[in-house]
């Protein structure tokens, strides 16, 4: 039997919350060293650099890239706005305001997004100032230069590893705890033979919850390993896309597992347990299932996205049981245990063909 690892709820939210501190400390040391670096050049906008260093920095080596190629893109695009507005109407509040509104469009028909518009504009705010002149726009001009490059340096200290791989751990990690929740209800339901208390049932459900709530998180990440490969080197685009099926299948197997979990908790709400023969049998096909997402989540390591073969062993003692219980459910009488039974027997069953990529 897969051997399970003891897994904390808490540990995702305890990771987050020291993901603050550190980007904030990141932030502030590539803001301070920018500042630094420029004031001891006279060709740089120490200020400026300072500014886009701050602005800059992201929890991702490839969102800094993103992020310092708009900072460089305000610069050109702010220079030539202001330029035009300055060359028309003199500076004043109204060409700032006609300034910054161009930015909005031009980002727009770039394709940069809101945040590469406020990237544009505040780059248009820096060149626009009351000295606009060749010097100063050279000066701001190589202090986002600077800045967007000790940004670059900074974030890829950020988070330790690549986005791909931590979205992999992550989502195998949830893989391994769906399997402990399935294979803890299994042993429940063999010692008990049938009933389930209502605070054990709800407090299954919590979890399954849980354990879909991270795995919607994971799968954001995913999307964005993918989408950053055409702008880091470190992410190679195959890599991630491989990792983003696996995240798809843990999200399918945590969906079926929190569908296992509702319906046993209204069985609980019910008082309606499945009889002894039925309980333990279906317990042993949620044993036999726990060990196929463990043996996946195992896989998915060193091969993201491999569905199990049908041939494993695995899967045929997962069959098995199944095919076992269905046989002791068909033999059922009573409407509530027989619709129960079968709702769990399809939802497991829908785990079976995820796992075998069916």
């Amino acid at each position: 039997m897969y051997l399970l690892m003891k897994f904390s709820p808490d540990s995702f939210r305890a990771r987050l919350s020291r993901l603050l501190p550190r980007t904030a400390l990141l932030s502030a040391l590539a803001a301070a060293a920018a500042y630094g670096i420029g004031s001891a050049m006279p060709m740089v906008s120490a200020v400026v650099a300072a500014i886009t260093a701050l602005i800059a920095v992201r929890p991702t080596l490839h969102a800094s890239i993103q992020e310092a190629l708009r900072q460089v893109l305000g610069v050109v695009i702010g220079a030539v706005v202001a330029f035009a507005a300055l060359e028309l109407v003199g500076f004043s509040v109204v060409a700032l305001f006609a300034a910054i509104l161009v930015c909005f469009l031009v980002a727009g028909w770039l394709r940069i997004g809101d945040d590469g518009a406020l990237a544009v504009g505040v780059t248009v705010i820096l060149v626009v100032g009351p000295h606009f002149n060749t010097a100063s726009i050279e000066t701001r001009l190589f202090g986002v230069v600077l800045g967007s490059l000790i940004a670059l340096i900074t974030s890829y200290f950020a988070r330790p590893g690549t986005p791909h791989a931590r979205a992999l751990a992550d989502a195998t990690t949830q893989g391994d705890r769906s399997a402990k929740l399935l294979l803890d209800i299994a042993d429940r339901l063999a010692v008990e033979q049938g009933p389930v208390p209502t605070a054990v049932a709800q407090d299954w459900l919590d979890q399954a919850q849980d354990i879909q709530q991270q795995i919607d998180r994971i799968a954001v990440a995913a999307e964005d390993a993918v989408e950053g490969a055409q702008w880091s080197p470190l992410i190679p685009r195959g890599e991630a896309a491989a990792v983003l099926a696996q995240v798809r299948i843990t999200e399918s197997t945590a969906i079926a597992v929190v569908s296992i979990c509702q319906d046993l908790r209204a069985m609980a709400y019910l008082q309606q347990p499945l009889p002894a023969n039925v309980a333990v049998t279906i317990g042993k096909t949620l044993s036999a299932t726990a060990d196929a997402i463990g043996q996946q989540s195992t896989t998915a390591r060193g091969n993201p996205s491999r569905p199990l073969n049908d041939d494993t062993g695995t899967l045929r003692v997962v069959r098995r049981a199944r095919g076992d219980a269905v046989s002791v459910v068909r033999d059922l009488d009573e409407t509530g245990p027989l619709l129960l039974g079968g709702a769990l027997l399809r939802d497991l069953d829908k785990i079976t063909k995820t796992l075998s990529g069916h």
